[in-house]
């Protein structure tokens, strides 16, 4: 393994974190928020992190081309009913860190349709849903996802091969471009089927 993706990196922790423990690997983190991306950058430089960069990318719109043999990711999830009833201290956060459709979904469909085009061949999405992971489950039930257990605490936590998305590219990219309100292009689909 050589080069990994934080995808929607917000604070950076999990790039870096990456990144030191893997001296060897170069890590991308990429957000599409510029306090995030700065705040990742002062993180990067306090821990002295060398081979980590940072990019603003809208998912993947900023990463044409770049290949990754493992891509992680914790995209929002939250519910929009989820997210307009939370607490007044969660107005703090960007929505745009919460907010991801009526099941939670909407972006994590769109990176489950687009990550065959950022993996090598071997390579590994691991993605954290949360709650949605019922949902995940119910709309894909035949996409072989491995989900991380834990002994205490956190749910909702996949591994999917790039093999596998490839092969259910066709229902994933259905979903994805339904929440779009459109067909996916044709550079999109194109490498996968």
């Amino acid at each position: 393994m050589r080069r990994a993706l934080d995808l929607c990196t917000g604070s950076g922790c999990i790039a870096i974190a990456m990144a030191h423990y893997n001296p060897d690997w170069h890590v991308d983190g990429a957000d599409i928020s510029d306090d995030a991306l700065a705040l990742a950058r002062e993180n990067e430089a306090r821990l002295h992190v060398e081979n980590v960069r940072f990019l603003k990318s809208d998912l993947f719109s900023a990463l044409q081309g770049e290949r990754y043999d493992l891509i992680v990711t914790n995209p929002p999830y939250v519910t929009n009913g989820e997210t307009d009833a939370l607490p007044r201290e969660y107005a703090h956060e960007p929505e745009l860190g919460l907010r991801a459709g009526d099941d939670g979904l909407d972006l994590a469909l769109k990176i489950l349709r687009d990550a065959p085009l950022h993996l090598t061949e071997d390579g590994l999405l691991i993605c954290e849903v949360g709650e949605a992971e019922r949902a995940l489950v119910k709309l894909l039930p035949e996409l072989p996802l491995a989900w991380v257990e834990f002994k205490v605490g956190q749910m909702g936590i996949f591994v999917a091969e790039c093999a596998d998305l490839i092969e259910h590219h066709a229902s994933i990219a259905r979903l994805a471009d339904a929440r779009e309100g459109h067909k996916a292009p044709a550079a999109t689909t194109g490498r996968l089927l």
